[in-house]
């Protein structure tokens, strides 16, 4: 039976066509069986024996480590074919490069992004882990993306590669937790952290943190695009995303997001709540008023008026802000474009904030452990 989170689907199948509408219902209770699995014959031991045996995963010591572990770790040591690591870099030195903006955009827009979905946001309000720990959340997902997108972040044995593993566990094992919990409520919800809002997630840090880039003017060509879309293709695919999620190219990014813009609801009270402490986390930083401000306007300004109004951002004295840094960036982007070693510059300029961002939310201190399943129920 189709989780009640899924709407509108009469109107979506005339706009997709309905056998593009019912595959992605299907993917509402669609989960990890390898990871699962994993996690599963993980349950139970004490956590140095957890952590050795993830260790020997990431490292290809295939031997003794039992039948579950043993098959996720054959298949993390298959590179698709088509995966380019050169192309890979390329997409990660986009990110990389646009330093402060890659921020705003990650945490403003690709993040506030996720908090709209009214199902897929509950794993993230059942842990209260943004609202509790905002600063050293902020530095885990920045600790991620810097890690994938670092030259041969996804090689085997990269940090990159790790986090992705590790992350993709932890997913697992807040499934595990939250099925068992008499709060989840799988009829509306589906399965928890599910392939539909696996892809969303996906797309979060690619197609809409590209998007984020050139609402505030950064130079983003189609061939980077497609660079940062192979990037997030390869990190989907270490993590456990079902293939026909992984956008190849702009147009299949774009199906699939409009897709799940299309069938899910507005934003919800878990989702406001998130969106305000992620604003206002700011001000624990030490922040002035004056940057909260301009981040709400901000936020505004990434998501849309719709968005907006339903996660009560109003229109304010700032909201002119945005367009103002915009003018200011775009021709600044231009002219490093034209610099000979401007974009070398830029690039190391960008490695030293994600560096700095990290460090400022402990980010550097993570090895992104395996939650307690008891932590959900």
């Amino acid at each position: 039976m189709t989780p009640t989170r899924f709407v509108n689907a009469d109107r979506a199948a005339r706009r997709f066509g309905p056998h593009r509408v019912r595959r992605m219902a299907e993917f509402l209770l669609e989960g990890d069986p390898l990871a699962d699995a994993a996690v599963d014959a993980l349950a139970g031991r004490p956590a140095a024996e957890q952590e050795s045996l993830v260790a020997r995963v990431l490292a290809g010591a295939r031997e003794g480590l039992g039948e579950p572990l043993a098959a996720l770790e054959a298949s993390l040591s298959r590179a698709p074919l088509w995966f380019d690591p050169d192309r890979a870099d390329r997409g990660g030195a986009v990110l990389l490069r646009h330093g402060l903006l890659s921020g705003l955009s990650l945490g403003f827009k690709s993040l506030v992004a996720g908090y709209c979905s009214p199902a897929g946001n509950k794993p993230l309000a059942f842990s209260a882990r943004l609202t509790e720990d905002t600063t050293r959340r902020l530095g885990e997902t920045a600790r991620f993306v810097e890690a994938v997108c670092l030259p041969r972040g996804l090689s085997r044995g990269g940090d990159g590669f790790a986090a992705a593993v590790r992350v993709r566990l932890m997913h697992a094992r807040v499934r595990a937790g939250l099925r068992r919990s008499p709060r989840w409520q799988s009829e509306a919800w589906g399965l928890p952290i599910n392939q539909y809002d696996m892809a969303g997630t996906i797309l979060l840090f690619s197609h809409q943190l590209v998007d984020g880039l050139r609402q505030l003017g950064a130079v983003v060509t189609a061939e980077e695009e497609a660079d940062v879309f192979h990037l997030w293709r390869a990190v989907g695919a270490v993590m456990g995303v079902d293939a026909e999620l992984l956008p190849t190219c702009r147009a299949d990014a774009d199906l699939v997001w409009a897709l799940i813009d299309a069938t899910q609801g507005p934003p919800d009270e878990d989702s406001r709540r998130l969106t305000n402490a992620l604003i206002d986390s700011a001000k624990a930083r030490g922040a002035p008023e004056a940057y909260v401000a301009f981040t709400r306007a901000l936020t505004r300004h990434f998501v849309g008026k719709r968005q907006a109004d339903a996660l009560g951002l109003p229109a304010g004295p700032w909201s002119l802000a945005p367009s103002v840094v915009r003018s200011f960036i775009r021709p600044l982007e231009v002219a490093l474009r034209r610099v000979p070693g401007g974009r070398g510059a830029a690039l190391k300029a960008g490695m030293l904030y994600w560096r700095r961002t990290v460090e400022q939310g402990d980010g550097a201190l993570t090895n992104f452990p395996l939650p307690a399943v008891e932590r959900f129920a």
